[in-house]
């Protein structure tokens, strides 16, 4: 069963373009993924950021809120400055908020003391709002020195081991992106590796298979040419073998079917010169008339058994194989058995004149070069099945290729090929040679 290209090639193809395809499709996948990663990272730095930059401002507004309070003496202004201490206080809120919302698990215990000590920051402030002007005078710079700025210091301080936590935190999903881009980087090379291998495989097994093909088509273009060579020559052969054969008829005809008529026509007219003569003249000539006759009827039996043995149709197959090995016998002088066995009665005309012809070539082939002692023939057959074998004990020889054989073999073969069948000779050099013929 012959390979078609196409199908390999299509597939082979179709993986490097399926893999190429997947390939892209994986590494924007993971671009996509590796600049979500980044972008949030960066958002959730400056968004830290921001809110620690806010508390940090919001603190030393609150201290400067309290600065500004105690040393100012006018009780109507009191109340502005409760307003800008609360708004003040909920954006601090807001923001711490804003940092546990977005916490992980390491800054959770930092942010937690950082809400505390805002807390208690602004619990340390609340009671100064309700302190009146001679008690401003009297405890503010105390107070400022010991409670606001203490407090204030503490807070910062927080706020700044948080923004430490925050861009340490920072630095380590900096290291896990670059990791990322470092495992993109061995996908990308690895599956870059892939395609490229399986580019090359297919490249050569294309180029291989190509090659083939392209020496196939030489060896069949060699064979073609030698086939029409041959071809030519079997032609040739059997124009020759056409003429011979029609040499062959022809002097048959007029050396031996000519001449008996000649023989004829004189007895004939000797014949009619006699008939008012003696009976006893007459009868001679009339018995030589006869002989005559019947040598002509057997030359041209001859002869239509040659062309075309009528006893196949009048008495069957193994009769006929009989009387043509008593004639070759009867020529040749080798003697020939022929055994036939099971149910032949069946075989198509066809089938019989193949037999009979393909016995004819074989004895002929012995005639001309096998130098054999005997020859025996054997048919076996039923309905389903049909052997032939003619072997002789000659000279034998090497068995030739197609290109050496002759035209007889050839016709054999084509014959039997016709049928179903196959031929097939055995031979070696004084070892005889066995022709066999397998379901004809």
């Amino acid at each position: 069963m012959k390979t078609r290209t196409w199908p390999i090639l299509t597939a082979g193809f179709g993986s490097l373009l399926i893999l190429i395809g997947l390939l892209a499709l994986g590494a924007v996948r993971r671009a996509e993924q590796i600049y979500v990663e980044t972008f949030s990272m960066h958002k959730a730095f400056q968004s830290t950021e921001q809110a620690l930059n806010e508390i940090q401002s919001d603190v030393y507004l609150s201290a400067i809120l309290m600065c500004d309070f105690l040393v100012d003496t006018f009780v109507l202004a009191d109340a502005s400055y409760r307003q800008h201490r609360l708004e003040l206080r909920s954006s601090i809120a807001k923001h711490l908020s804003q940092l546990e919302r977005q916490n992980s698990p390491e800054e959770a215990g930092i942010l937690k003391r950082l809400r505390s000590e805002v807390d208690t920051y602004w619990s340390t402030l609340e009671p100064v709002f309700e302190w009146t002007s001679s008690q401003k005078r009297a405890l503010s710079s105390p107070f400022l020195e010991q409670q606001v700025l203490a407090r204030k210091s503490a807070v910062l301080s927080m706020a700044r081991e948080t923004r430490d936590l925050n861009e340490a935190n920072f630095k380590m999903e900096q290291q896990k992106t670059y990791q990322s881009r470092q495992e993109f980087r061995g996908y990308l090379v690895k599956m870059g590796a892939v395609a490229l291998s399986l580019g090359l495989l297919v490249a050569v097994g294309s180029i291989f298979r190509i090659s083939r093909l392209e020496q196939h088509a030489e060896e069949q273009r060699k064979q073609a040419e030698g086939h029409e060579q041959e071809l030519r020559r079997l032609s040739q052969q059997l124009v020759r073998a056409q003429e011979d054969e029609r040499k062959a008829i022809s002097r048959e005809l007029h050396d031996e079917v000519g001449q008996m008529l000649t023989a004829m026509r004189m007895e004939l007219g000797t014949l009619e010169q006699l008939r008012a003569a003696d009976g006893e003249r007459f009868q001679q000539h009339l018995e030589e008339a006869k002989q005559l006759a019947g040598q002509m009827l057997y030359v041209v039996r001859d002869l239509a058994m040659g062309l075309r043995p009528s006893m196949l149709d009048d008495l069957g197959l193994a009769p006929t194989l009989e009387w043509q090995a008593r004639e070759f016998s009867r020529r040749s002088g080798v003697p020939v058995t022929t055994k036939t066995d099971g149910n032949l009665d069946h075989l198509s005309d066809l089938h019989r004149t193949c037999i009979y012809r393909v016995v004819q070539e074989a004895l002929t082939n012995c005639a001309r070069h096998a130098k054999a002692k005997s020859i025996r023939i054997t048919l076996r057959g039923d309905q389903n099945w049909l052997s032939l074998t003619v072997q002789d004990d000659g000279v034998g020889f090497v068995p030739q290729k197609p290109s050496g054989k002759g035209l007889g073999m050839i016709g054999m073969e084509e014959r039997v090929g016709e049928l179903g069948g196959k031929v097939v000779i055995f031979s070696q050099p004084q070892t005889g040679t066995l022709l066999q013929v397998a379901s004809c």
